[in-house]
């Protein structure tokens, strides 16, 4: 590539990442209200005896019956941003199971549940998360060390999210997260972190890592800038945020944009491209505590496009201390715009889509 064409990229990279403009905000929004209508719905249907794969497939249609809905006059490409993922108590993330190869999990009561998944619109995507504990007893709250790490990662997003603002930077981020997780006696979970997106690029060289790991995955230091969107990814775990590979199996794959394939077998080939038309540069599947928003950082102040849900009815034997500096930060102004989930969606509907079997089992 000759230095014209890296400029001319360049230009339309500003052009089509341009917070300033109406139609790149009303796609974000867009994809957002999407998004968090989705895992509103799937959180609904967490419970007792309810299989993963189901919850997956629910979520990943309401995604799909919106989007067939919007931009159909001029082919833009729209739909699942990241599959929706359903990840059971130390599992981390990526667990979506399609419930054919006997790696599907049924729901039990106690489970720590982590949902995530996301909308694109355009290649403009937004993903949230949300976790919740399947309660036998909804009237009473859930205690112990799943209270502990469901508020150790709420209230890390929650100081997270105020410090994303133009003039700090990524360090300053990281901290806060570190240290609400140990007021709760947790900690992040490494090799996980939240990143800075544009359109079509899930990940660029902006990384904000829930645990500092320079031998592995150095990453650079940087300043919040006016014209960013972050995606930001809370990950905390009870115990001491180290991973090792489990029983269940990361099922969301993402196709390397940069290699080229050269597949020999028919067969291959038609996957690929089945893929490629389908999903083009998003994850896909073949199917700890979380929290996970979308940030808008313009030049107006920074804006979270994907709202909280309501969280779990937990009681922790922590707190955060009055004189920490973690309370500090909760108890400013946060400066932080949310929209109003919903109104994008004005008008589209849903096509009903059929809620998951209860009470059904598997042998595991």
């Amino acid at each position: 590539m000759d230095m014209d064409q890296v400029e001319l990229f360049a230009q339309k990279s500003d052009v089509d990442n341009n917070l300033s403009d109406p139609t790149v905000i009303a796609k974000y929004r867009l994809a957002a209200d999407i998004a968090q209508d989705a895992l509103t719905k799937v959180v609904a249907r967490v419970a007792d005896g309810v299989r993963v794969s189901e919850l997956c497939a629910f979520g990943d249609e309401i995604i799909l019956s919106y989007t067939s809905k919007v931009y159909n006059k001029n082919s833009v490409e729209k739909g699942i941003a990241f599959p929706t993922m359903v990840s059971v108590n130390d599992c981390v993330e990526y667990y979506s199971p399609t419930g054919d190869a006997g790696d599907d999990y049924v729901l039990r009561t106690g489970d720590v549940v982590k949902i995530e998944l996301g909308a694109h619109i355009d290649g403009y995507m937004a993903t949230n998360g949300h976790t919740t504990v399947i309660n036998a007893n909804p009237a009473a709250p859930i205690e112990g060390r799943a209270a502990d790490v469901v508020c150790a990662a709420h209230f890390a997003a929650e100081a997270a999210l105020r410090l994303m603002k133009i003039g700090n930077n990524n360090i300053q981020v990281q901290e806060a997260i570190a240290e609400a997780a140990a007021l709760f006696n947790c900690s992040p979970v490494t090799g996980t972190a939240s990143n800075e997106i544009k359109r079509y690029v899930i990940a660029t060289e902006k990384m904000i890592m829930n645990v500092p790991d320079e031998e592995n995955r150095p990453v650079q230091d940087f300043v919040f800038v006016a014209n960013e969107a972050y995606t930001l990814n809370i990950l905390i775990s009870s115990g001491d945020g180290s991973c090792r590979e489990g029983a269940m199996k990361p099922t969301v794959f993402s196709r390397n944009v940069h290699q080229n394939y050269n597949l020999k077998l028919k067969s291959a080939r038609a996957a690929f491209n089945e893929i490629s038309n389908d999903f083009g540069v998003f994850p896909f599947s073949i199917r700890v505590a979380q929290f996970k928003m979308t940030v808008l950082i313009s030049a107006n102040g920074t804006t979270r496009i994907t709202p909280a849900l309501p969280m779990p009815y937990v009681h922790s034997a922590y707190s955060v201390p009055a004189d920490s500096a973690t309370a500090q930060l909760l108890a400013t102004d946060a400066g932080v715009k949310t929209v109003k989930s919903g109104k994008a969606l004005a008008g589209i509907g849903a096509t009903e889509v059929a809620a998951p079997a209860q009470g059904m089992d598997v042998d595991m």
